[in-house]
This record gives structure tokens, C-alpha cells and sequence, in this order.
């Protein structure tokens, strides 16, 4: 343990060192503007000329170039979840943990399962955003929800500059924090981002500091869903309504270091040009390393947890175990990881002959967890402190994992009308010994009549191990010794987008075995079922004239609900008219549907922080309906919008799960502005 941590500090040190240094070659080095991102991507232009960004893409080998958002369209969807997937089950208030509808949308990084829930909330390296600009360039935005003694607000601010031609730095900070509408529902979300990025004629590098911290009330759901389904005349107010904790607290801490660099190696004199008559010269290979330290600390509290099993016998204590302390709860975990990789990766420009490239990679993990279990002997050893509380003496075990993976894959990102991609990964050592991935995607677009189209394909075959969590864990409320094996996954897609028509519409398929769930008592399951599910989504923007009508639907179909639930049918609906005033102001005014048939949605476990099986009532059929009014002046767009303006009808059970109805009618407003310098 003593060597982990030694080898740990000193890849900190590396991470740190790694940064300064790229900072200051940037500032000497740079000669020329960077090209990388239009070079790797022709495909996609960007919206605002002097700001240019793209993200790194498989296994951070290639820059897929993005637009900056300045559109009005969607402004007032506020909070974040709706952005990456339009249903959602949630805990009603904003930040609070989540969970997509819509299978193809969830977002999963088992490898720490506290994260499931929260997944916007905690940026992976692969979710990162660097930039190129000509001038600085400020994002500043603001959100805020009444009534003012339950808000919520949300602030963040990002920068980005250019020291030189080559070299970028930036940074961003966002702050999410909600009281909530119902007792003990208060969330304060923080993250902070610093990046940076230097594109040399042979060496680029891109390197950043990922901070984010959460803190959050968990008060285990309403006492009587009926309280706000029939009504209670007892309750004037929603936060007046009895819940299961007051003091239970979820806290979760995260700090990543993250280092990737390339370098060119070897090169190819071929012909160019639009006649084919100017030699250029191109690297024959790229060279890359990448290094991602992670290290956080979840925390799950109950001070008084003696005072919720004082109950007239009526009420049945909401957790039935008590495995270490009787007095309180606080069950820490703590996790460690780095990842180092190696790859090498021949260029498609530089294949005139076979027109397509490939690359290899080797991968080494390293995990360290350590989390509470019972003393040995069964028997709580309590000391008091200065005041005579007493307090448990928590015993911790650590468990460290160590894997290795060898990677390929043979591409084509090159090119007008297609491009293809194939991968393999196979782990051949440590705890993952015997995993396999087998993927594969298509792209293409081609002339249809006056239109342009294109037709679209990935897939896979996954064979992976359970993260230790689901195999072993021990806390004051669950314990569990399991041997899951491998889950086999077989997944499927297939669909069209017609641009021009704003239209895209895809079927995906999966095929699954031994599938891993949270089962009705919050514990991780195996199923012995083969499970299969098919979803259907068509996405249309209908525009006649000024109106707009924005729609994305998705049906689903799940062999086994008991094992992975599932609504039928979920769809949102943006319906807006759209006009200029005085040929500066563009505004939209409409309104945002949101609905999903009626399922057994998954229910919350605070202490795991996860989604888990519950039939004991289905939540849906309900229609969630905003008004809005969206305005852009120049470079600052805002918006006005009245939240679930349709509270009480049809009816009153507009919960998203059992014991978390949806936030009563709102009135909310934001703000965001660009600077360009």
C-alpha cells in the first residue's frame, strides 16, 4: 500500500510538472496558427469565426471540431440533465442525482458507482472541450428559480485565451445549487476546470485539472406519496410535507489530473493540390502517451440516525440493517485510480495506397478503494470525545486492482461522402483478465434528389467484468459478498438524418446476459434472463413560417421489466414562434412538452446513491408543460419561463419515482453572454 501511495504522489508531481512545462515551450516555440482540428475534421464549421474548439476522440487520437453554442433554439431547457437526455427519472430538484429514460442515453462509469447518478456533475477527460482563439473569449451565465426561500441558482463563467498561436489556456467554473421545493432537499453542485492546449508542427499536448465537489441533503423521499396525490389540508406548504430524513447528507469529492501528448514520427512526400501537382510532406505516424490520475472521497452521513427508529411501530424504518454503528452513519469511501497509455497510430493521409489508417495501444490501470467494514469480533468499539458523544471506531479495508489492456483499431476519417472506424480491445491481465470489446461505426452522406442524406451505423460486442463495488461492498446499512460473472453485450444501430429536413431517425437493439441490476432491495443482482431491448427515435423540426416545432420521440422495448424497466413511449415537444424585433432582437415564445407512459420507474438509495428495481407502484402518464420566451441581442441571449405551468391537472401524481414528485409551478429566468475580448 505504502509503494501505491509513493507511485501515486509521484505521478501527481509528473502531472504538474508536464503542464508547466508545456506552458512554457508554448510560449517560446509557437511559430504558426494550429490546424489540427480542421485538419483531423472538415466536416463541422464553426459558428463564430475567431473561436474555434474541438474535443479528442477515440482513446484521445483524433480532434472532432465543434460549433460554439450561440444558438436562441432550446435556451430555456436550464438544467443540464435535459441536455443530455430529454426524459429523465430525477429527484425533482435541480442537481439533484438522475437517471435517463432513454437506455442509449444514460451515461455509465461503473468503475465508480457513486458517479452513476450524477454523471453531468463529474467530467471525465473525454467530456473535455480546448480551444484556439484569436481574441479572448468569456462565457458568463446565470440562472435563477423562485419562490426566493426555496431557490435555486445556477453561475458559471468560462475563459479561454491564446497566449500565443499555438498555445491556449482556460478555464471554467459552474456553481448548481437548489434549497428545493420539499424539505431536506438542498444541493450545492460545484466544478472547476483548468485546461490547456499547445499544437506544435510535430508535438501537441492538452492537459488539465478537473475539480468538482457535491454536496447534497438526501431526504430519502416524501413519508405519503398521498400527501401530494390526494392532498393534504395539513400542509400549506410543499417543504410542510413529512419526509423520511432531515439530516441525511451525500457528499462527494473528485480530483482528476489529465495529460495527453502526440508526437510525429517519420515522413511521406505525396502529390496535392486540386491538379495533384504540389508535394506535401506528412507525418507517417503519430506517437501518443496519456496519463489520467483520479482520486475522490464519497461520504454518506446520518448524525441522528437513533431518532428515525423511534417510531409508534406504524411506520417500518426505512433502512432495515444497522451493520456498524446504531448511533450515526457515515460511510466513507475512498478510491484512487491511474491510467497510463501508450499508442502509436499511422496516418490515413500519409496511405495514398490503401486510403485508410490504423493504430495500436497497450493500457494500464491501477484502482485503489478503501471503504468501512464491521470490526472483526461482531462487537462496536465506541470512545467518547471531549463532550461525551459517543463515537464508532469505523474499521476500513483496502482493495487495489490492477489491469491491463492491448488495443487497435483501423480507420477512415478522411474524405467527402464516408468514413468508417474498427476496433478491438482485449484485457490480458489483472482483475479484467479475459474482457473483450469488438466495435465498429459507419458514417455517410450522399445526394437524395435535391437533398443531401446519410446513413449511419455502430455497434459492438462487449464482454466485461463487474466493477468491484457490485462484486463486494460492506457499509453501515448493506453488505454483499458476490462472484457476478461477465456481462455479454451485444448492441446494435442503425439509422437516417436527412439535414436539409432537420429529420433523423434510429433503431438500436441490444442483446444482454448475465445483466447486472439493483434489485428491489437496493443490492446489486445477476439475472440468469437473456434480456433484449429494441428502441425507436425519430427526431423532426417542423417549421411553417415563423412556427416551430421541435420534436424528439422515442419507443422502447424490454424483454424483461423486472430486470431493466422501461417506459413505452417518452417524447418532448418544443412548440415556438419565432420573430425579429427592431432587426436586432430575435425572440421565441411557445411552450416545452415533456411526457412519459406510465412504468414501474426505478426508485432511490441515498446510502448508494443508486437507481434500483421498485414495483410497487407505476409513475407516468403525466404531462409536464412550460411556457417560455427566449430572446438573443447580439452576443447575450436570456430567457423568461414559467415551469410546469399545468400543476394539478390532469391530476396530482406528477412524481418522477415513488416518494420524488416534480418541483410545484415556477416562475424562472437566465442569462448568457458572450465576450469576444
Amino acid at each position: 500500500m505504502k509503494t501505491f501511495w509513493l507511485y501515486l504522489q509521484a505521478m501527481k508531481i509528473y502531472s504538474i510538472l508536464i503542464l508547466f512545462v508545456v506552458s512554457y515551450w508554448g510560449g517560446v516555440m509557437a511559430q504558426e496558427r494550429p490546424s489540427m482540428p480542421e485538419k483531423e475534421n472538415k466536416k463541422v464549421e464553426t459558428i463564430v469565426p475567431d473561436v474555434k474548439r474541438w474535443r479528442m476522440i477515440d482513446d484521445f487520437s483524433l480532434a472532432d471540431t465543434i460549433s460554439v453554442d450561440t444558438l436562441t433554439t432550446g435556451y430555456q431547457v436550464y438544467n443540464p440533465i435535459y441536455r443530455q437526455s430529454f426524459s429523465n427519472v430525477h429527484l425533482g430538484n435541480n442537481g439533484a442525482p438522475y437517471q435517463s429514460n432513454i437506455l442509449s442515453e444514460r451515461v455509465w462509469r461503473n468503475e465508480i458507482i457513486f458517479h452513476n447518478s450524477l454523471p453531468w456533475y463529474f467530467a471525465q477527460p473525454s467530456d473535455l472541450t480546448f480551444y484556439n482563439t484569436l481574441t479572448p473569449y468569456t462565457n458568463v451565465f446565470y440562472h435563477f428559480g423562485g419562490p426566493k426561500r426555496r431557490s435555486e441558482e445556477a453561475v458559471g463563467v468560462m475563459f479561454t485565451q491564446n497566449v500565443n498561436k499555438n498555445w491556449n489556456v482556460g478555464l471554467s467554473y459552474n456553481l448548481y445549487s437548489s434549497v428545493g421545493q420539499y424539505d431536506a432537499q438542498k444541493s450545492d453542485n460545484q466544478s472547476f476546470k483548468f485546461f490547456s492546449s499547445y499544437d506544435g508542427e510535430k508535438y501537441s499536448i492538452q492537459g488539465a485539472f478537473l475539480y468538482a465537489k457535491v454536496e447534497q441533503f438526501e431526504n430519502g423521499g416524501l413519508l405519503n406519496d398521498s400527501d401530494v396525490i390526494n392532498g393534504n389540508p395539513d400542509f400549506d406548504q410543499p417543504e410542510n410535507i413529512p419526509v423520511r430524513f432531515r439530516t441525511a447528507k451525500n457528499e462527494i469529492n473528485d480530483i482528476q489530473f489529465f495529460i495527453n501528448q502526440s508526437l510525429d514520427v517519420g515522413s511521406i512526400k505525396i502529390k496535392d493540390g486540386e491538379d495533384g501537382d504540389e508535394d506535401v510532406r506528412l507525418p507517417i505516424g503519430t506517437m501518443f502517451h496519456t496519463l489520467n490520475f483520479q482520486h475522490g472521497k464519497r461520504v454518506y452521513g446520518i448524525d441522528d440516525l437513533s431518532d428515525y427508529y423511534k417510531t409508534d411501530g406504524n411506520i417500518k424504518p426505512f433502512y432495515e440493517d444497522i451493520y456498524i454503528d446504531s448511533l450515526r452513519t457515515r460511510d466513507s469511501v475512498r478510491y484512487n485510480a491511474l491510467v497510463n497509455t501508450f499508442q502509436i497510430k499511422f496516418n490515413e493521409e500519409a496511405n495514398p495506397l490503401l486510403k485508410f489508417g490504423l493504430r495500436a495501444y497497450i493500457s494500464n490501470e491501477v484502482r485503489n478503494y478503501t471503504f468501512p467494514f464491521a470490526n472483526p469480533d461482531g462487537k462496536p468499539v465506541y470512545i467518547e470525545d471531549e463532550k461525551g458523544n459517543k463515537l464508532y471506531q469505523y474499521q476500513s479495508q483496502d482493495t487495489t486492482l490492477v489491469t491491463t489492456c492491448l488495443g487497435g483499431q483501423i480507420f477512415k476519417n478522411e474524405g467527402e461522402n464516408f468514413w468508417w472506424n474498427a476496433g478491438m480491445r482485449f484485457y490480458f491481465q489483472g482483475y479484467r483478465l479475459g474482457d473483450t470489446e469488438l466495435t465498429g461505426r459507419i458514417n455517410s452522406q450522399f445526394r437524395l434528389f435535391r437533398d443531401t442524406a446519410g446513413i449511419f451505423a455502430d455497434g459492438g460486442l462487449y464482454l466485461r467484468s463487474p466493477e468491484l463495488f457490485q462484486n463486494k461492498y460492506s457499509s453501515n446499512h448493506y453488505k454483499w459478498e458476490n462472484d457476478f460473472n461477465a456481462v455479454k453485450t451485444v448492441r446494435l444501430k442503425g439509422g437516417v438524418r436527412i439535414p436539409t429536413k432537420r429529420f433523423t431517425a434510429s433503431v438500436e437493439t441490444r442483446f444482454i446476459n448475465d445483466y447486472i441490476f439493483w434489485n428491489a432491495k437496493a443490492e446489486p443482482q445477476q439475472s440468469s434472463d437473456f434480456v433484449k431491448t429494441i428502441e425507436a427515435k425519430v427526431n423532426q423540426h417542423f417549421i411553417l413560417g415563423r412556427i416551430h416545432c421541435l420534436n424528439e420521440f422515442a419507443w422502447q422495448y424490454t424483454s424483461n421489466a423486472k430486470v431493466i424497466p422501461l417506459p413505452d413511449i417518452a417524447l418532448y415537444s418544443s412548440n415556438y414562434y419565432e420573430n425579429k424585433l427592431f432587426k436586432v432582437l430575435t425572440f421565441q415564445i411557445g411552450f416545452d412538452l415533456r411526457y412519459h407512459s406510465a412504468y414501474f420507474t426505478p426508485a432511490y438509495m441515498p446510502a448508494t446513491g443508486q437507481f434500483y428495481i421498485q414495483e410497487k407502484r407505476e409513475v407516468g402518464d403525466y404531462p409536464f408543460v412550460d411556457v417560455f420566451l427566449n430572446c438573443q441581442l447580439k452576443r447575450a441571449r436570456f430567457y423568461v419561463k414559467y415551469d410546469h405551468v399545468n400543476e394539478g391537472f390532469p391530476n396530482n401524481d406528477y412524481f418522477y419515482t415513488i416518494g420524488y414528485p416534480a418541483n410545484p409551478r415556477s416562475l424562472k429566468f437566465g442569462v448568457s453572454w458572450n465576450f469576444y475580448d
